[in-house]
C-alpha cells in the first residue's frame, strides 16, 4: 500500500467496493491494514462492508464510520478526510456512525488510532468518487475529463460555464466502473484539512437533541439496575427477592453474569428495590488488597523477571561501571471514571436482539450478546450512540450482556443504566505495578546504560473479548496460532507475546526498548504478579505508568549529574524529541530567573507516532500539598488535520493525567474496591484546572495519534516541579491525598 503522501492510490476490488446503486446507495471502500488481503473476491452483500459514504440526489455527502465518537471530534475529522478529496463543501457534509460486519471493519476505538488508520483509505474513496462525477459530468457534455474539475459539491468545464450538481450527476456515476487509480491532492491545495472546522457533533449537543446511551428511548421500553458482586468470582448467596419484587413498579428480577438485574417501569423504582432486595455475596476469589500487593510487587522487582527486551549489552556496562544510580517506584489501580456511567438498551425477543449503546467495540457487543442469548451474531444488531467518555472501558461488553439478558426475560425493550458506585467499583482497572530502574553514568554523567524491570498483574485472564475476538480471527484466517505482525492492529500485536507464550505482559511492561532516549545499552523486564480484579485499557496503558517511572528517574539522573532536567534530557533525545522539548521549554521560559515562589517540572515521552514534551509550572504550600498552575505542552502528531480538535484533545488528555496524578487511586481493603464515587475517587473541578498552552509543531509526516499521548508526561512533570520546589523526590502516586 502506497504512503498516504503518495499522489496515485491504488484501487482493487480487494480495496474499493461499488455497491449497486452507489451514489443514490453508498460506495465503499476498504479497511483498517490488518484486513490486508482477507477481503473475498466475491461479495455476496456489500452493503455491508464499510466503511462507505452516500451522495444523495440533493447533492448532500453522508459517511458513514465505525469509529465511536466520545468527544473527541474523530467523526468530524473522518468525514473531512472524505470532503477533502471529494470536493464537497463542508455544509454539505453529515457523519453518521454504523456498525459494519465481514471482512473490511475496525476492531475497535482505541490506540489513538483512528485517524492515522483512515488517512488514506477515507481520503480514496473520496477521490474516487470524485472521479467517478468527474467522468459522469464528462460523458454527459461529450467533453474530455481533463477539462472538467471538481469544486464545492459540482462538476465545472471552465471554458463553457457548465456546471453540474453531484446530486444531479448521482445516478450516472453509481453505474461506472471503479477507477483502478485515483489522483489525492497534495497536502498544498488542502482547502479543508488543516483548518478549523464546526463539529459536526456541536450543533446538536449545544441544543440537547445529541443522544448518549442514558439518553436512548424505545417504545415499551422498562428499566433496570443491577447488582453486582463485590468481589470478583463471588456468588450471590441470599436475597430477599419477595420485598425487591413487592416493590411499587418492578417487573422481574434477572439473574446476569455476577449477579441480579432489577426490571421495574422506571430507573428510580428499580434502584430502591435494590435496597429491598439486600443482597448477599459469597467470598469470591482471593483479591489482593492493596498493602500486601504492593509487597508483593516490591518481591518480584528483588528477583529477576523475564527480559522482554535488549539492546546493546547492559549487563557488561552496569558490571564495569563505577557510578549506578538506582531507584523504585509505584503506581496504583486506577478507574475510567467516564462522566456517563455503563448503560445499555437492549430489544431481545424472537431470536434477534437490537442493542443501543455507547461502545468502542461494538461488533465484539454483536458477538458476544449473541454468545449470551444462544442466537447468530447476523441476528444481533448495534447502533452505537454518543458516549460521555471511553477511555478504554467501552472496549468491554459487559453492561450491553447485562441489558440483553434483561430483555430476554421479560420480552420488553430494557434500558439498563449502572449507577457511579457500580460503575466505580466494578471497573476493568488500569493496572497497579511497580518499577526498578536502574542506570550507569560515566564520569561525565551520562547515562551509558539503562534498565527498567515493572512488576504488575497480567491481563490474560481478563482479555479483552474484543482482543479474544481479532486473535481468534487472525488465527484462522492465516491457519497460524500466532497472527503475523501486520495482520492485527499494533494494539492487539502488543498483547500477543503474552497471550501466546505467557510470561510477559505488554499492558504491564509497556514498550522495549524502553527508552527513546540515545542510550546505546538498554533492558527491560517484566514479573507479573496476580491479583484477581479485573485490569484492562486504560488511556494511555502502558505508557501512564511507565512514563512516571521514566521521567521521574531521568530526571534523578540530571540531578545526579548536577545537569539541568531539560538541558540532560536534550542532549540524549533525537532530533523530532529535541525539537519538541526544547519547544516545551521556550514556552514555559525554562532557564529564566523565577520570583513568583513556582517551579518547573519538565517531561517528554513518545508514544503511537508522536512525541510530547510537558512543562508544568507548580507552587507547594507550607502542608506540602502542590497546585498546578500552568502546563505547557509542545505535541509533535504529524500533519495537523485538524488543529482546534488536536489542542482540545491535549488538553484534555492532560486534565485525565492530572486527575489520576494528584488524587487518582483504587484500593483494595477485605477484597473490595474502597472509592465508590468523586467523593473519594475525586477529579478536578474547573476550577482546579490550571491554564494549558499547547503548541503543534509543524510537519509534513502523515498523521499520528493525538487522543492519548499527552496523558503520559503530566504526572512526572508535576513530580519533577515538586522536587524542583521543595528537594522531595515523590516515588508514587498519588501525589496527594492517598492517606
Amino acid at each position: 500500500m502506497r504512503r498516504a503522501t503518495d499522489p496515485i492510490a491504488n484501487l482493487s476490488r480487494r480495496g474499493f467496493l461499488q455497491a449497486s446503486g452507489a451514489f443514490a446507495g453508498a460506495l465503499l471502500i476498504g479497511g483498517p491494514p490488518w484486513t490486508r488481503g482477507a477481503i473475498a473476491a466475491e461479495v455476496a452483500d456489500p452493503a455491508s462492508v464499510g466503511p462507505w459514504l452516500r451522495v444523495a440526489a440533493d447533492g448532500g455527502v453522508c459517511v458513514w464510520v465505525e469509529r465511536a465518537e466520545m468527544g473527541q471530534g474523530v467523526h468530524s475529522t473522518l468525514a473531512a478526510l472524505v470532503a477533502e478529496e471529494l470536493e464537497v463543501a463542508w455544509e454539505q457534509v453529515t457523519v453518521e456512525a454504523r456498525c459494519f460486519d465481514g471482512a473490511l471493519r475496525s476492531v475497535l476505538t482505541g490506540a489513538s488510532a483512528s485517524i492515522r488508520e483512515s488517512w488514506l483509505p477515507l481520503r480514496t474513496a473520496g477521490a474516487a468518487a470524485r472521479a467517478m462525477l468527474v467522468t459522469s459530468a464528462a460523458r454527459a457534455w461529450s467533453l474530455p475529463v481533463e477539462e472538467c474539475v471538481a469544486r464545492d459539491g459540482r462538476v465545472h468545464h471552465p471554458p463553457t460555464g457548465r456546471g453540474l450538481g453531484y446530486g444531479e450527476l448521482a445516478a450516472q456515476a453509481a453505474a461506472l466502473p471503479v477507477p483502478s487509480q485515483v489522483e489525492l491532492k497534495s497536502p498544498e491545495k488542502f482547502r479543508l484539512l488543516g483548518t478549523d472546522l464546526p463539529r459536526l457533533d456541536l450543533p446538536d449537543k449545544v441544543l440537547g437533541r445529541a443522544i448518549f446511551g442514558i439518553d436512548v428511548a424505545v417504545d415499551g421500553m422498562l428499566h433496570a439496575a443491577p447488582a453486582l458482586s463485590p468481589v470478583p468470582g463471588s456468588a450471590l448467596v441470599s436475597a430477599d427477592r419477595e420485598a425487591a419484587l413487592a416493590t411499587r413498579g418492578v417487573r422481574a428480577l434477572v439473574e446476569i453474569p455476577n449477579g441480579l438485574a432489577v426490571v421495574a417501569d422506571h430507573y428510580w423504582q428499580a434502584r430502591k428495590a435494590l435496597d429491598a432486595l439486600a443482597p448477599v455475596f459469597s467470598g469470591g476469589e482471593a483479591v489482593i488488597d492493596t498493602p500486601a500487593y504492593s509487597r508483593l510487587l516490591g518481591e518480584a522487582l528483588d528477583t529477576p523477571g523475564l527480559v522482554a527486551g535488549a539492546i546493546g549489552d547492559p549487563e557488561a556496562v552496569f558490571a564495569a561501571a563505577t557510578r549506578i544510580v538506582e531507584a523504585r517506584y509505584e503506581v496504583p489501580y486506577l478507574a475510567h471514571a467516564t462522566m456517563e456511567p455503563m448503560s445499555c438498551t437492549a430489544s431481545a425477543r424472537a431470536g434477534t436482539c437490537e442493542v443501543w449503546t455507547p461502545t468502542q467495540a461494538p461488533l465484539q457487543i454483536r458477538r458476544d450478546v449473541a454468545r449470551a442469548l444462544d442466537i447468530d451474531p447476523e441476528n444481533v444488531t448495534v447502533h452505537p450512540t454518543l458516549m460521555g467518555g471511553g477511555f478504554g472501558r467501552r472496549a468491554e461488553t459487559d453492561f450491553a450482556v447485562q441489558a440483553a439478558l434483561a430483555s430476554r426475560n421479560v420480552a420488553r425493550p430494557v434500558k439498563l443504566i449502572w449507577s457511579r458506585e457500580d460503575d466505580i467499583r466494578h471497573d476493568f482497572y488500569r493496572p497497579a505495578c511497580a518499577a526498578q530502574l536502574r542506570a550507569a553514568l560515566d564520569g561525565s554523567g551520562a547515562p551509558q546504560a539503562f534498565a527498567l524491570h515493572v512488576a504488575g498483574p497480567s491481563s490474560d485472564r481478563e482479555l479483552p473479548s474484543w482482543l479474544r475476538g481479532a486473535i481468534t480471527s487472525a488465527q484462522k484466517r492465516i491457519g497460524s496460532p500466532l497472527a503475523p505482525e501486520g495482520y492485527l492492529p499494533d494494539v492487539v500485536w502488543w498483547r500477543l507475546p503474552s497471550v501466546a507464550r505467557s510470561g510477559i505482559d505488554w499492558i504491564v511492561a509497556g514498550s522495549s526498548p524502553p527508552l527513546n532516549y540515545r542510550v546505546a545499552h538498554q533492558r527491560l523486564e517484566c514479573s507479573l504478579v496476580e491479583n484477581p480484579l479485573p485490569i484492562g485499557w486504560w488511556r494511555a496503558v502502558p505508557a501512564s505508568q511507565n512514563a512516571f517511572f521514566i521521567e521521574s528517574f531521568v530526571d534523578e539522573l540530571a540531578h545526579a549529574a548536577s545537569r539541568d532536567p531539560f538541558e540532560f534530557r536534550r542532549a540524549l533525545l533525537p532530533g523530532r524529541d529535541r525539537a519538541v522539548l526544547e519547544a516545551a521549554a521556550e514556552m514555559s521560559g525554562w532557564g529564566r530567573p523565577r520570583s513568583d515562589g513556582r517551579s518547573l517540572g519538565i517531561a517528554q515521552f513518545a508514544m503511537v507516532g508522536t512525541t510530547v514534551c510537558e512543562v508544568a509550572e507548580v507552587s507547594v504550600d507550607g502542608a506540602g500539598l502542590p497546585t498546578v498552575h500552568r502546563v505547557y505542552c509542545a505535541i509533535d502528531c504529524g500533519r495537523a488535520l485538524s488543529p482546534g480538535t488536536i489542542r482540545a484533545q491535549v488538553e484534555g488528555s492532560i486534565v485525565f493525567g492530572l486527575a489520576a496524578a494528584l488524587r487518582g487511586r483504587i484500593s483494595l481493603a477485605g477484597g473490595r474496591v474502597e472509592q465508590s464515587n468523586f467523593h473519594d475517587y475525586p477529579i478536578p473541578r474547573m476550577g482546579e484546572i490550571p491554564e494549558i498552552e499547547v503548541r503543534i509543531i509543524a510537519s509534513d509526516a502523515d498523521p499520528t495519534g493525538v487522543g492519548e499521548p499527552a496523558t503520559p508526561p503530566i504526572a512526572p512533570a508535576i513530580a519533577n516541579a515538586i522536587f524542583a520546589a521543595t528537594g522531595r523526590r515523590i516515588r508514587a502516586l498519588p501525589l496527594i491525598g492517598a492517606g
